[in-house]
Parts: C-alpha cells; sequence; structure tokens
C-alpha cells in the first residue's frame, strides 16, 4: 500500500491528479497542504484535497512524488478545501483561481517569516574578569554591564544602536559563552501608528439593554449549540451592535475558540480594529486588508494558521484566514455591495461566511441597520434567526430628517438655503457636520449647447469627470486622463459648459461659504496613501475638522458623538440607476448615513435634498421604517420576477467587435433556450448598460432560476460544444450584485 494525493495544481490544469507522497514527508503532508510536485518537465505547486491509501499493484501507470512542503503549516484547513469546491461550481470559476483567491500571493510563494537575531545573557564572570573584559574590551564589557543588569533578552539591532557597540563584540561574547545569539520571529504589526489607539472603549464589558441583551442571548444559544445557524442582527443605527459582538466574541475565546469578524471596507477597519483591540487585546487580533505590505500579511497569516491568533479582522478576503477551532463569523453591515468580488471568482463574502460556517459547524451573525432584501427574505422565511434592536443605546434619539425639494431651489443649487443654515448654527455651537455625495470630481457632464456634443471617454461609455485641481478629465471606469476642454472639440464652440457637481465642487463652494471652517474630504482621489483614511478619520474625531465630506465610504458604521447634522446632497443619484436594486440602496443609503447624526448627548438631525420627494425609498428612509420598506420592495420584485423569491445568474459577454458580439450572442441564445428549458427562464442578449469599456463592448443574458448551481452546470456543458469566436470572453456572475 502506498499513500497517496489528490492535488489541484497552480498549472492552469483545471483537474485532480494523484501523486504519490515521498515517506519522509507523510508525517508532515495533510489536507491543506501547499506542496511541490513534479508535472511534465517542471515543478508546480498543488494543493493536497484528499489523502488515500492505495493499493499500488491497482495502479496501471507509475505515480510521480511529492517532493517537497512550500509552508510548514496546511495553507488551508479542510473546511477550506471543501469551501473551495463550492466557489468553483456556484460562482463557476477555476479550482486555481478560486485557490489564488484564497491563499495570498506571499504565502504561495514559500517566503518565510522574518527572523532577527536575538541576544541572550548568559553570564559566568567575576568581580575580577568583569575588571578585565573593561580593560581589556570595553566594548564587550559596556553590552556585559548592560545584559547583566537589564537580563531580558534583546534584538542584536536594538542593543546595537542602544550601544553604539558593533556585531563583532557581541559575537566575541558569544564565543566565550556569556551570551547567546539566536534567531527570533518577528511579527510585522499592520497597525502599528497612533491612529488605531484613537479608538478606544472599555476593556470591561457594558452593561447591555434589555433588547441587546436578548439579542446576545439568542447568539450565545446559537454558539452553544455547536452546530450551524445563521441569525440576521438587525439594530438601528447607534443601538450598540458592536458591543452585542463583543460580547459574543469573550464567549467564544474564554472557551478556546476563534473569530472571523468582516467589515466592508478598509476604511471602517480603524475604529472596528481600535475596539476589538482594547477588549481582547490578549487574544492576538490581527488585522486583515488589501493594503498590507507582504511581510504583514505573512506574519498575520502565520499567527493564524498556528492558532497564536483568535481573532481576524477585515475585508471580504478575510473569510478565508485558515483559523483554528472557528466558533462564530460576523459579518457587519452584511447589505454592503462592497462584499462582492467584481472580477473572477465573483463571490460575494456575506454568503460565503454563511456557507464557511455551514461546513465549520459555527454560528454567523449578519448585522445590519439596513439588511438586504435577500437577508430579511431569509429570515422572514425562517432559513434565518433573528434578533432586533430597535431602540438606541442610552434611550438616544432617532436624528429628525428634513426633505428638501431641490426643484423650488434657484437653478443650480447644490446646497439648499435650510442645509446651509443648519451647518452655520453647528459651526457656532462647535459641532460637527457630515456631508454625502455619491459622486467624485468637481463636474460631471461637459456639453455643447450648440451641436449637443458631450465629452466622453475614447475607452468607454461614459463622461468624463473635471477634477478641477488638476484641470484634468477622468474616465472614473478606465481611468483615462486628459487636459480638460475650454470648447467643444465637436464643433469648436465656446459656449460648452460644465454641469452637474461632486465632492470636490461641494468642498470648494463650502469654502466660499465658510471661510473659517476646517474641511476634510474623503472620497478615491484624496484616499491614496495608505494610511488616508485613518489620517482623515483621526483628525475628525479629534475635533480638527469640522466638517467632512465624502462619498460612500463615510456612510458605513461610523461613530463620531460630536456629529450632529447630516446633509445628504443629492438623494436621487441611486435612484435613477437601471438597476432593480436602486430603490434598495437608495434606501439604505439614506439611512446609514443620516444614522452618523446624534450618537452622542446632542439630538441629530438629518437633511435629504432631493427632486423626487415623494419617491417611497426616500419617505420610508425618512421614517426609518424598514417594515414598510420591505413589505411594499418584496411586492414589487415578485411582481416583476426579480430576487429574493428567485435567484439571478448574469452572462456577461464582452469583444471588441460590436457585430461580431451580437452575431455570436444571437446563436448562444437560440441553442441556450432550447438546453436549459425547465431549469430557468431567461432574457434576450441585450448591452449592458455600461454598453462599452476599457473598449470591449458589453451584452449580457440574465438567467432566472430557483437554483444557480443548476444554470451555473448547463451554462458549462453548453460551452463545452458551442464554439465562440476567439475575440469573444464571457463571464458568469452568480447572484450579481450590480446590473451594469
Amino acid at each position: 500500500m502506498i499513500n497517496v494525493a489528490a492535488v489541484c495544481l497552480f498549472s492552469g490544469l483545471d483537474r485532480e491528479l494523484s501523486y504519490e507522497i515521498d515517506d519522509k514527508l507523510l508525517p508532515l503532508v495533510k489536507v491543506g497542504s501547499m506542496v511541490k510536485a513534479p508535472l511534465r518537465n517542471s515543478s508546480v505547486c498543488a494543493i493536497v484535497k484528499r489523502i488515500e491509501k492505495v493499493d499500488e499493484k491497482s495502479l496501471t501507470y507509475r505515480l510521480k512524488k511529492i517532493y517537497a512542503l512550500v509552508q510548514p503549516e496546511p495553507v488551508l484547513t479542510p473546511e477550506l478545501v471543501g469551501l473551495a469546491e463550492w466557489i468553483k461550481s456556484y460562482y463557476c470559476a477555476s479550482m486555481q483561481s478560486v485557490l489564488e483567491t484564497m491563499i495570498p500571493s506571499v504565502v504561495r510563494a514559500g517566503k518565510g517569516a522574518l527572523e532577527a537575531k536575538e541576544v541572550s545573557f548568559i553570564g559566568g564572570l567575576d568581580a575580577g574578569a568583569r575588571k578585565a573584559l573593561a580593560r581589556r574590551a570595553p566594548q564587550q564589557s559596556k553590552i556585559y554591564e548592560y545584559l547583566a543588569e537589564n537580563g531580558e533578552p534583546i534584538l542584536e539591532s536594538a542593543l546595537m544602536k542602544l550601544l553604539k557597540v558593533p556585531a563583532q563584540s557581541v559575537e566575541s561574547l558569544a564565543k566565550k559563552g556569556i551570551v547567546k545569539i539566536s534567531q527570533k520571529k518577528l511579527m510585522r504589526s499592520a497597525f502599528d501608528d497612533d491612529l488605531g489607539k484613537a479608538e478606544i472603549v472599555r476593556q470591561e464589558p457594558l452593561k447591555l439593554n434589555d433588547e441587546q441583551q436578548k439579542a446576545f442571548g439568542e447568539i450565545l444559544a446559537d454558539i452553544e449549540k455547536e452546530s450551524f445557524c445563521t441569525r440576521l442582527l438587525y439594530g438601528v443605527t447607534g443601538s450598540g451592535k458592536t458591543e452585542v459582538y463583543m460580547q459574543a466574541m469573550k464567549k467564544v475565546l474564554d472557551e478556546g475558540g476563534s473569530c472571523i469578524f468582516l467589515v466592508p471596507e478598509i476604511s471602517l477597519t480603524p475604529q472596528t480594529v481600535g475596539r476589538l483591540r482594547s477588549r481582547f487585546n490578549d487574544c492576538g487580533l490581527v488585522l486583515w486588508h488589501s493594503a498590507l505590505t507582504d511581510g504583514q500579511r505573512l506574519d498575520a497569516w502565520r499567527a493564524l494558521a498556528t492558532g497564536r491568533a483568535r481573532i481576524v479582522v477585515g475585508a471580504r478576503s478575510c473569510i478565508f484566514a485558515p483559523m483554528q477551532n472557528l466558533r462564530l463569523i460576523i459579518v457587519d453591515e452584511e447589505h454592503d455591495g462592497a462584499y462582492k468580488q467584481d472580477k473572477t471568482p465573483r463571490y460575494n463574502g456575506r454568503d460565503v461566511a454563511v456557507m464557511r460556517a455551514k461546513m465549520s459547524a459555527a454560528a454567523c451573525v449578519l448585522g445590519s441597520a439596513t439588511p438586504s432584501l435577500e437577508t430579511l427574505y431569509n429570515a422572514k422565511t425562517g432559513k434565518y434567526g433573528l434578533s432586533e434592536i430597535k431602540r438606541r443605546v442610552d434611550n438616544g434619539k432617532i436624528p429628525v430628517s428634513y426633505i428638501v425639494d431641490m426643484k423650488y431651489e434657484k437653478p443650480g443649487t447644490m446646497l439648499s438655503q435650510m442645509l446651509i443654515d443648519k451647518i452655520a448654527d453647528r459651526l457656532d455651537k462647535n459641532e460637527q457636520v457630515i456631508l454625502f455625495l455619491n459622486r467624485r470630481g468637481y463636474s460631471k457632464i461637459f456639453e455643447c449647447p450648440d451641436c449637443g456634443n458631450v465629452e466622453e471617454c475614447p475607452h468607454c461609455a461614459v463622461s468624463l469627470t473635471w477634477h478641477k485641481k488638476e484641470d484634468i478629465v477622468k474616465c472614473h471606469i478606465c481611468g483615462y486622463t486628459a487636459k480638460a476642454p475650454k470648447k467643444c472639440r465637436n464643433c469648436g464652440s465656446e459656449r460648452a459648459k460644465w454641469k452637474g457637481y461632486g465632492t470636490q465642487r461641494i468642498e470648494d463652494v463650502l469654502q466660499n461659504i465658510f471661510p473659517g471652517a476646517r474641511i476634510g474630504r474623503m472620497d478615491r482621489d484624496t484616499m491614496v496613501r495608505r494610511d488616508d483614511y485613518r489620517r482623515v478619520l483621526g483628525n475628525f474625531r479629534a475635533g480638527a475638522l469640522d466638517i467632512l465630506i465624502g462619498t460612500q465610504m463615510i456612510t458605513k458604521g461610523l461613530d463620531f458623538p460630536r456629529v450632529t447634522l447630516v446633509g445628504i446632497i443629492d438623494a436621487d443619484i441611486s435612484l435613477k440607476m437601471p438597476d432593480f436594486r436602486s430603490a434598495e440602496r437608495t434606501y439604505q443609503l439614506i439611512v446609514q448615513v443620516a444614522g452618523r447624526a446624534g450618537r452622542g448627548d446632542q439630538d441629530g438631525e438629518v437633511v435629504i435634498q432631493t427632486k423626487h420627494p415623494e419617491a417611497p425609498p426616500i419617505q420610508y428612509a425618512k421614517r426609518d421604517d424598514l417594515g414598510s420598506f420591505l413589505e411594499e420592495e418584496l411586492q414589487n420584485r415578485e411582481e416583476y420576477g426579480y430576487p429574493p423569491s428567485v435567484r439571478i445568474v448574469r452572462h456577461i459577454f464582452r469583444s471588441r467587435n460590436q457585430d461580431k458580439l451580437s452575431f455570436y450572442l444571437d446563436k448562444w441564445s437560440k441553442l441556450a433556450k432550447e438546453r436549459m428549458e425547465g431549469i430557468c427562464t431567461m432574457t434576450d442578449p441585450t448591452p449592458a448598460p455600461l454598453e462599452k469599456s476599457e473598449d470591449f463592448y458589453r451584452w449580457h443574458i440574465c438567467y432566472f432560476t430557483p437554483s444557480v448551481t443548476a444554470v451555473v452546470r448547463a451554462v458549462k456543458e453548453l460551452k463545452r460544444e458551442f464554439e465562440f469566436d476567439e475575440d469573444i470572453d464571457d463571464v458568469i456572475d452568480s447572484d450579481p450584485i450590480s446590473m451594469m
């Protein structure tokens, strides 16, 4: 009998291969290990999926052998190996693309931990010998006396810098047996600055109110079952969901378990990490996000894989952290579209979290003040548990909301008189203001009144945005930039003008109206360097800024007690999107950004500027009436056949040749309708709302189905026999978040 491993190779070959495990590696190779194996005349990395004993006589060919480990620890836990299989089949991806998403590149490269020399004191000199050492080798004597007095081991580099001594002096003492030099593995902190310490809460748990206590008890019961269950924690903004999360995590940690805490974007991470660190500083908390250096990522990954760290907090990819004894997964702001990846594999971090909890027999908590309709539907139908917190902590009041109909303001007005007056009042009182506009740049459209031409990106079907500070126009899809035009490029008219506004222009307007105000801006144009998020948020919390203007990144869970006014400058942007989720997104954005107001002792107010004050999502958001909005929106979705009562698989096709794309899609559509009858209903092929992107024309087909996996399987089979032109590529998007 020989030991055989079924592996998945990082070679583009999307099928399992079998290899014999070399006897000397057998004790080290486990399911989830990353190994080196021969393939043809080269060597490739592979993940071990299964290990089994096989009778050598039953084999009709000789197996090649695995000959090395890439990392000493398994890079995937057994349930992560199963999760990779599920992602592959559900999101229609190759196993290699899934594994490359799950395993950091620095880990795949086989990099080891950062090591440095550490000096430990042994001793052994009497008074006479010490005097002799001081006379013959004063540098060595200086080292000896320091270590003798302090006793603790110290890094050699730190010792040399502190005492201003050369490495040779340390090595000489080591040769004499007076000190010992050893290699120490160093942990590079991913949160090594003062801003990380700005968000501190009490180390002792806070007393929960009745609603929080009820929710905590229900989550605790889920954890103690030691079997899979998912629960929606619906709590209004400022209701203290984070405290409930932390007390549930404390229970898991006390029992030796580990936790994953997902947040939608890095901009949320500084506050969340600071809060968790103040409560769980001794549990090896790890931060995980895209801005980590390779060294930080490797050290964080190794701390999790070895069990030294038992809490990981970060954005969607941290759901793949190799946790030991995983007992609890928390997905904060579960409704957020940032959990969905926009490249293959197009997974949703929230849904993958639920599936990982299932495979780990763990509890999963989905938290939000504005849950997605899919999650609400699952709670309503009993698939998920439901816990509710309907009032703010300390009985804080929900902000009072005002709707301003911008049709009655002067044409071209960006800030209504009501909003300006309320900002002035807050500045007089030394309170803070948040202004939300989900559009960056200075102006959106350069339009000619003579010929009607609009300045568009030459590579995408979108208008170019003017960024005044740099005096350039930029495409927010592909990144194309050019010098800002002064006249119409089509007819030469000098009457062409910029229309619309973004965060950059609002900042200019505010500086003119309130020249003494300290104003910060938070959008992709200003958040360039790694620590920009933390710097701006730290300044705002410290009171160094009076007004914070921002795009969607300021709507998510930020907690600033001195903010008493929130202005939503254009509530209609998301409402106009050609997407069946536009009403849901509008409701969520308004409620989320409004929830930033009045979280301290002072009451909060919200000003919502819109040209459609009668729109249901705006009216329901003003009242924070989730129940009524849910009832109406579910009815609309069901009437028109959209999720959550059905599922959508979106099939996107791209080509540089529009005629060729239309021709082949017509043939594909006819064949698919024949073969997939009974599995789904499907739309005819049509241009996507974003018809052209990065020189590629984009068309799509939507499959409406009760079973995503059945559609994915059918599409895969159909693609094997249908020959697309080499100029056409396609991608499957299961449960799409955006229909653009």
